[in-house]
């Protein structure tokens, strides 16, 4: 898993000869990692809100198919406000994040005002209290801690450098937190898709498809759909890929070296993902709602 390998090379690194990294453009690998994460923040909060608005959609389409009882509908309708609610909470985190990140970038393009200083102080405070949300593994000190002795001292400004020591834990647990989001929701609607796609396959290929009447578009749609699986759980998976590599990046800020580049591509892509997939979904929806 890409997590072990990130963890492995923070283990690796405490062995790393630093002061070899003294040459290297560290502000800016600085600035760009703030900018490319406030970047990062604004797609994952898309990502969240798709998956959110995926769920909606299936539980909505699901209902009709359980018993028709107020405990069905009670439960349901309590799972969803929920999971509004959790959801919602993360993304008030993510909003933290990029704001962390903004006066990062701000500190390391030389803003030393006071104003600055203490926003980043009071932002990097705020970062460590992390939703509560039970479904997903609050050990996340205990995977990312010890990353403040890999800042490469030598290779950023003294305020920067006190700063990012200070910072190197927070930020890492927070990006993993994002991570660990991300996992819960593709086992979330993995699982909770699985009864729901059954019911589509059922109503909307099979039961068709054995009439032997005539085949609308609408029927090689869904057959199509059934075949590729949840579009939205690809989503999620390549958001994780970024949170994974968004996580190698700040070791890489830390230690001085490196280049924050090569996320660029990885946030474009994904972006371009969320635009397709929220395009998919509202056709998804227009189609229900021209079935007979």
């Amino acid at each position: 898993m890409r997590m072990n390998v990130f963890l492995a090379a923070c283990v690796v690194a405490v062995g790393c000869q630093l002061g070899g990294c003294a040459t290297a453009p560290a502000v800016g690998t600085a600035q760009q990692v703030a900018e490319g994460a406030q970047k990062y923040t604004t797609v994952l909060g898309k990502v969240n809100k798709a998956a959110l608005d995926h769920s909606l959609n299936f539980t909505a389409d699901l209902l009709p198919n359980l018993p028709r009882t107020e405990n069905t509908l009670a439960e349901q309708t309590g799972l969803m406000q929920q999971r509004v609610q959790w959801l919602a909470d993360i993304q008030q985190h993510l909003n933290l994040q990029a704001q962390y990140f903004s006066a990062l970038q701000a500190l390391a393009k030389g803003d030393s005002s006071n104003a600055t200083e203490k926003a980043v102080k009071n932002l990097a405070g705020a970062l460590g209290k992390f939703p509560s949300l039970p479904t997903v593994s609050s050990a996340t000190k205990n995977l990312v801690g010890g990353l403040a002795q890999h800042v490469a001292k030598a290779s950023h400004g003294a305020h920067l450098a006190e700063v990012l020591e200070r910072d190197a834990d927070v930020v890492a647990q927070a990006l993993l937190f994002n991570q660990q989001v991300l996992e819960e929701q593709i086992r979330w609607i993995t699982f909770r898709e699985e009864l729901a796609r059954q019911v589509d396959f059922r109503d909307k290929v099979q039961k068709p498809f054995v009439e032997g009447k005539k085949l609308p578009e609408s029927w090689k749609k869904a057959w199509k759909a059934h075949i590729q699986g949840p579009a939205t759980v690809e989503l999620l998976k390549q958001a994780r890929e970024a949170s994974l590599r968004m996580q190698e990046a700040w070791l890489n800020v830390l230690r001085g070296h490196g280049s924050f580049n090569a996320m660029g591509g990885v946030l474009d892509e994904l972006q371009a993902s969320v635009q397709t997939n929220s395009r998919a979904l509202a056709q998804a929806d227009s189609l229900e709602q021209v079935q007979p």
